[in-house]
């Protein structure tokens, strides 16, 4: 992947984040973030427009783009509603071009090339090959409409890979999109066989820590200071099941599911709703698991709740990605006359507090990390990063 643009940023926003390792970001222009596909998505009014100043895509190598898009339901009725491929090259007729028509929803669309070879794909079904008899210099994706500089509807999850996707991966992509997966410390709990059935507390409110109060004899009810409220811990209960081929085969995993809330510290819950934008809770378990189940010398079920505190329940996150020594570094400057805690998301955590702290981490291994940054994030102020930002609240 050479281009990774999930359009979530918020309403208002000036920069649109390449989440691949070009950081290619994104200068927006006349155009605004809306509830998209997944997330926001950006939208497009016919004048304003995404300037992404590197060059991406080589034209004569290989390559997939791969985007969801949705069109705009122009004044007249018409316009709009095709979608062109255009590929060119230097001749005075030197251009290919082919057009599909688009539902009013949303569609995913995908352009390979691979050689001389365009394939067009629509929901990842093949609409369309073009044969071109030399490399292009250039391409385009067009909308029918005549009286607008720019496109005019939604776009959202653009992708670009300096390979050749096939139907079969294209396919794959598009239905991962829906998956839903739980990590404790990077590992998928589907190594364990582990599935949740239900999560409850994830996206909870906790409640509010019992503020300070007067109870005058004489007046009505109580005097409740509400200024500066603070919440109590997240509790989060994960119902989940297990399966294994047998008693055995239960207890090994089991134990080792288990061995993960043991260790020292907290530990990293990932809630993978989305490519680039997880939910994640630094947590721990506090009243044991009790698992029910029925010994079974062949296919073997057990059920159990996963109840897991959350002492640092608001936090900013912050994506950094490491590709190389030259990019292992993450700095957080900010400003709080409280402590924070800064969860690093490789196991290290630090406490700060103080005007303009800088702090930087080295990642010792290539990856992604989130790290969190916990406490009374409301009152942080001049903040900043090399990092994105992807939930300034959660």
């Amino acid at each position: 992947m050479v281009l990774n643009m999930p359009f979530d940023e918020p309403q208002g926003s000036l920069t649109a984040y390449d989440f691949s390792v070009n950081r290619a970001d994104g200068m927006v222009v006349g155009s605004n973030f809306v509830t998209g596909k997944q997330g926001n998505c950006i939208q497009f009014d016919g004048r304003g427009y995404c300037h992404i100043p590197q060059n991406i895509i080589s034209l004569t190598g290989n390559f997939s783009l791969l985007a969801w898009l949705k069109r705009g339901e122009m004044p007249d009725g018409f316009s709009g509603k095709r979608l062109g491929f255009w590929f060119a090259w230097n001749d005075i007729n030197g251009y290919r071009e082919t057009w599909i028509n688009l539902s009013n929803d949303w569609n995913y669309i995908a352009i390979v090339k691979e050689g001389l070879s365009v394939s067009i794909y629509l929901n990842a079904q093949l609409i369309e090959t073009i044969t071109l008899p030399v490399q292009p210099t250039g391409f385009a994706v067009l909308q029918d409409i005549y009286f607008t500089e720019y496109g005019y509807g939604l776009l959202d999850e653009v992708n670009v890979y300096n390979i050749a996707l096939s139907q079969e991966e294209i396919s794959r992509l598009l239905n991962s999109m829906a998956q839903l997966n739980y990590f404790i410390d990077g590992i998928n709990f589907k190594e364990w066989d582990v599935i949740v059935s239900e999560s409850n507390g994830v996206l909870d409110l906790p409640k509010l820590k019992t503020p300070t109060a007067l109870d005058w004899p004489d007046y009505h009810g109580k005097v409740v200071d509400l200024t500066h409220k603070r919440l109590d811990v997240r509790e989060i209960e994960l119902k989940c099941w297990m399966k294994a081929t047998g008693k055995m085969n239960f207890v090994t995993k089991l134990n080792s599911f288990l061995d993960m809330f043991q260790k020292d510290g907290t530990q990293r819950l990932t809630v993978d709703i989305h490519p680039t934008k997880p939910l994640l809770f630094e947590v721990y378990n506090d009243s044991g698991i009790s698992i029910s189940k029925k010994w079974n010398d062949n296919l073997m079920i057990g059920t159990f709740t996963l109840k897991l505190v959350e002492p640092d329940p608001l936090k900013r996150v912050v994506r950094h990605q490491r590709i190389s020594e030259a990019t292992k570094t993450l700095t957080i400057t900010l400003t709080s006359d409280k402590a924070v805690t800064i969860y690093w998301g490789d196991g290290a955590k630090e406490e700060i507090y103080g005007t303009k702290i800088s702090r930087s981490h080295q990642y010792n291994k290539d990856g992604i990390y989130y790290a969190i940054i916990a406490g009374v994030i409301e009152e942080i102020t001049n903040f900043s990063t090399n990092g994105i930002v992807v939930w300034n609240k959660l």
